[in-house]
């Protein structure tokens, strides 16, 4: 039984839990016992993902910032993977294409070593995915920018000629 409750705990609840040195109202017996026996800063040292003592201060303040940090990161990966997909649907020089992905992969990196530091806490939620999905998206769309620009470009074309083949005739502007 003691086991059971221990894992119902959230990742946050243990860590934040043990780093107090207080009991969890919701812990087992015992548990606060086991908790009081760990040192903080080996758990800490357990918890980082490396050994590189910036880390845990860059995923600090990642968490602390998340709002912000998203607030940036989210509009920056669409308008940048947005410009990529329009300067390669309208065929600009590989060298300004490699630029411009060249940022918006960055973006997208960030995004996700952001998602990194709540994975690494052990935050599991909806935004988590649905970040990591952006990320993922936007950074697959710079690398095949990047990889096989003619292969997108001619992907855009047909996608947005059945996007225009939905619009009715009468919407569509008249050539004279």
């Amino acid at each position: 039984m003691r086991i059971l409750l221990f894992l119902e705990m959230s990742a946050i609840d243990l860590i934040s839990t043990a780093l107090s040195g207080a009991a969890s109202t919701h812990t087992a017996p015992g548990l606060s016992a086991l908790l009081g026996a760990i040192h903080s800063a080996d758990l800490h040292e357990a918890i980082a993902a490396s050994h590189i003592p910036t880390f845990g201060a860059i995923g600090d303040f990642s968490r602390t910032h998340c709002l912000g940090i998203c607030a940036v990161l989210v509009p920056a990966n669409l308008l940048a993977t947005l410009q990529t997909l329009i300067f390669v649907g309208l065929d600009r020089p590989r060298s300004t294409i490699r630029l411009i992905t060249s940022f918006a992969s960055l973006y997208a990196t960030i995004m996700l070593l952001h998602v990194l530091t709540w994975f690494v806490v052990g935050v599991v939620m909806l935004p988590t995915f649905v970040l990591t999905g952006l990320g993922g998206l936007c950074l697959g769309l710079n690398v095949w920018a990047i990889a096989h620009p003619q292969s997108l470009s001619r992907f855009l074309t047909s996608l947005v000629r059945q996007g225009l083949s939905l619009v009715p005739n009468h919407l569509l502007p008249t050539s004279s």
